[in-house]
């Protein structure tokens, strides 16, 4: 007879860890944005690569404590490759083609050495979960965390594209919480986030409509930079929707993989927030989407 298996308990936190986890999230996502707009591009190069990175290497260690072996430098090292590639090709118009065919070449290297690094094992019982686990790291937080990179090069615009990406997905967490501490009673899927619930789900979603719609009118070099990109009220909208879906999604599924792995956060380096990962979970779902929706719908 198999043994249970024991996961750690996900609870909702305090008004006291909120509060931390508010303000490590408006102090770093703060900082992102005064690099953007204030300090040199190289400044938001190097923000980019420690936090995606760390989040990288914080996704292999939740792996392991789930007993698999992962790959973790060289994982890194290609997620430092990538976000170099987008960074050097995407920024020139002319070179866009280049920043695609980089990303195949990393990748294409990327599992050619996880193989490489194979060969040699004397011994490995899950050597195709260790090769499985490494190259689904790299794409879902560093290939998917590296769109931040795209968004801020996709237009002239791109900055304030993501200040509207890192606003409207912070709001659907503020909102998501507020409302579901207040009036949350349905659970929504208790396996994986036993405190979420549908009333907070649904608030997250009102208040990332309602955080897109305000980046549309203020702060004024925000509007002026939405409204030349060819933003209004119907994208305002749209964006909204979508971005506060897929931020509740991204949300769920690093709980999915802390709960598999029974552990509660990625890291504990950020007060009342965890680690990078927990930081950037739902940024990886909604910097692609709207990504996406710039290139088909507003540049179309």
């Amino acid at each position: 007879m198999s043994e249970p298996v024991t996961v750690a308990t996900t609870l909702s936190p305090s008004r006291s860890g909120f509060r931390w986890r508010l303000i490590s999230s408006i102090v770093l996502w703060g900082i992102m944005l005064a690099v953007i707009f204030w300090l040199p591009p190289a400044g938001l190069y190097i923000f980019l690569n420690l936090v995606i990175a760390r989040a990288v290497w914080e996704f292999y260690v939740i792996c392991e404590a789930k007993g698999l072996r992962t790959y973790k430098v060289w994982g890194v090292i290609a997620t430092v490759a990538l976000i170099s590639g987008s960074w050097f090709f995407y920024r020139h118009t002319d070179r866009l083609q280049l920043s695609y065919d980089f990303d195949i070449l990393i990748l294409i290297v990327f599992i050619l050495g996880v193989f490489l690094r194979q060969f040699p094992q004397k011994l490995n019982p899950i050597g195709i979960e260790t090769m499985s686990v490494t190259i689904f790291g790299l794409l879902y937080v560093a290939w998917l965390g590296n769109f931040i990179t795209r968004v801020n090069f996709v237009s002239d615009q791109g900055r304030f594209f993501v200040m509207l990406l890192v606003v409207v997905t912070k709001f659907t967490d503020i909102g998501a919480y507020l409302t579901g501490s207040t009036i949350g009673r349905h659970k929504m899927t208790p396996r994986i986030s036993p405190k979420k619930t549908w009333e907070g789900t649904f608030g997250g979603i009102a208040f990332a409509v309602g955080g897109a719609i305000m980046c549309l009118y203020w702060p004024p070099q925000l509007s002026a930079g939405m409204r030349a990109a060819g933003m209004n009220l119907h994208h305002a909208l749209v964006l909204g929707l979508l971005l506060g879906v897929a931020a509740v999604i991204g949300d769920l599924a690093e709980s999915l993989i802390k709960r598999e792995a029974g552990i509660k956060d990625s890291s504990t380096i950020l007060p009342g927030h965890g680690g990078a990962l927990d930081l950037v979970d739902s940024l990886l779902f909604t910097a692609p989407l709207l990504y996406v929706y710039i290139r088909l719908v507003l540049q179309s």
